[in-house]
């Protein structure tokens, strides 16, 4: 470009010193021969500079077109990248949702876990004092059961004094009815001869006062 702008300042400074000094047509003619030389070598380097201009130009659009459409490639890579990216974010998301609420339940179930382990504890601690108890009971039982054999014995002491009382008094009842009996005879017998007794007696007395009189 440097090289243009020389020699197309030599041109004009060449026409202007043309017009500026008067000059025999001879010289004119060799001068206008120059700068028309000048001025073909100029447009042939500017030709070619023109023909190198054009053709970077179209190496320039080869390249544009060829970014552009890579640009195109990238960008539609672009929106799938985008697109597996959110379709990742969302997974994540959604695998974050799930972490979280699988944490809350692990949460949970250590508090119930604690939970459970406390009953446990306390059931175990319970059972260590129901055996106590259930011991203890069971000393009570055996001493229960000692006496209540030692109450069986005795029952079946007195239910033998009972038997032998109860075949007494069948005995005795027997005797009595048969005392009874005689009773009621004799008493009948004693009311009889009581009387006749009173009967005789009034009979004696009275032959006794007869005897008497006589």
């Amino acid at each position: 470009m440097k090289k243009q702008a020389v020699l197309l300042i030599a041109i004009v400074a060449l026409t202007q010193s043309v017009f500026a000094e008067p000059m025999t047509a001879a010289k004119g003619l060799e001068k206008i021969k120059a700068n028309l030389s000048t001025a073909k070598k100029n447009s042939e380097e500017y030709n070619r500079n023109l023909e190198l201009v054009r053709a970077n130009m179209n190496e320039i659009k080869k390249t544009k077109d060829a970014v552009a459409l890579q640009k195109k490639n990238v960008s539609f890579e672009l929106v799938k990248n985008t697109e597996g990216m959110n379709k990742i974010s969302a997974q994540e998301r959604e695998i974050n949702s799930l972490m979280q609420k699988e944490k809350e339940k692990l949460n949970v179930e250590a508090k119930q876990l604690q939970q459970l382990e406390a009953l446990t504890a306390q059931i175990k601690t319970n059972q260590e004092q129901r055996n106590l108890i259930l011991a203890d009971y069971q000393s009570q039982l055996s001493t229960a059961q000692a006496r209540k054999a030692e109450w069986k014995d005795r029952e079946n002491t007195l239910k033998g004094q009972e038997a032998k009382a109860t075949e007494s008094l069948r005995s005795i009842a027997s005797d009595e009815n048969s005392w009874n009996v005689k009773k009621q005879k004799y008493e009948k017998e004693s009311r009889l001869w009581t009387a006749e007794a009173q009967k005789q007696q009034k009979i004696h007395d009275s032959y006794h006062g007869l005897a008497q009189g006589k």
